[in-house]
């Protein structure tokens, strides 16, 4: 099975939106729910494909005796995405939804390579 690349997963978002209808009716909700279906499912593929990459750097970690949870790098990780928020999510919405990426990803890590227990 070939893994999706970034594109392969966002290029059938690049569609045009849906229409803004001036008197909309509860039809009008079906291609932006439609579309959001679309973005949930890109956001899947992307989160796994992001635990991959973690799982990897895990697994030289372990080979390496190096310890799963490194501060410094999260906050590197979470000042590179608010540094390229364009909103409109506020920066301490993006902060809190990284936090979370990052504690699911460093728990799968720790239970697929460090058997580590969680702090």
């Amino acid at each position: 099975m070939r893994i999706k690349t970034v594109l392969d997963v966002i290029a059938p978002l690049q569609a045009d939106l849906p229409p803004h209808a001036e008197n909309p009716t509860g039809e009008d909700l079906k291609p932006w729910r439609d579309r959001i279906d679309a973005l949930d499912r890109a956001i899947l593929q992307l989160l796994n494909e992001r635990a991959r990459c973690a799982n990897a750097i895990g697994h030289l970690k372990k080979q390496l005796n190096l310890p799963v949870y490194v501060p410094s790098r999260e906050e590197e990780v979470i000042q590179n995405v608010l540094s390229h928020n364009p909103g409109p999510l506020p920066d301490s919405a993006v902060r809190h939804l990284f936090e979370r990426i990052i504690d699911e990803t460093r728990s799968l890590e720790r239970r697929k390579y460090q058997d580590e227990p969680e702090p």
